[in-house]
């Protein structure tokens, strides 16, 4: 009876630690392979110009080894009048990129469909190994509320985009209009 007791608990150990080893090992290979795309991923903005007072358009280069995606880009300016900020939100499994007021003082931060200021969709569009892809960003009209919506871009003003790659890695760019 002693035997078959320590083989019953033994056998239930030992399956608890081939879990947990499995377990184990699963994490760690999924942070691998999050550390390698880290790595592989490289990209650079190579030029932003302003095409009229409420847009600007900047160029994302790759030359990282496996194709890039933005996972979002904020716009600013040296005077403080902009501050925006483009990324997505997920219902129901659908993607919907999305605009915010950084500046506002609303919960929501004047969330808006960003699909008719930004061309083309950011969070949508991949740019292939050493292809670059431009994007224009529209600042949206004037809502209350929202102090960056409804600003232009004005000459002397240094704006700055930072882009964020879909595995993190930052790209600050900067340029006096």
């Amino acid at each position: 009876m002693a035997i078959a007791i320590t083989l019953v608990a033994g056998a239930a150990a030992w399956g608890f630690v081939r879990t947990q080893a499995a377990t184990s090992e699963g994490a760690l290979q999924n942070n691998a392979v999050n550390t390698n795309n880290l790595l592989s991923e490289h990209f650079g903005v190579v030029d932003m110009y302003f095409g009229t007072t409420t847009s600007a358009t900047f160029w994302v280069y790759n030359t990282g080894s496996l194709t890039y995606q933005t996972f979002s880009v904020r716009l600013y300016g040296s005077a403080g009048l902009i501050n925006i900020f483009y990324n997505y939100t997920m219902s129901g499994g659908v993607k919907t990129d999305q605009v915010y007021d950084l500046r506002s003082a609303l919960a929501s931060k004047c969330k808006t469909a960003a699909s008719s200021y930004e061309s083309p969709l950011i969070t949508a569009t991949t740019v292939k190994t050493s292809n670059a892809q431009f994007y224009t960003l529209t600042i949206p009209p004037t809502t209350s509320n929202c102090p960056s919506f409804g600003n232009t871009i004005t000459s002397g003003v240094t704006y700055t985009v930072v882009v964020t790659g879909s595995y993190g890695n930052v790209v600050t760019y900067s340029q006096t209009d």
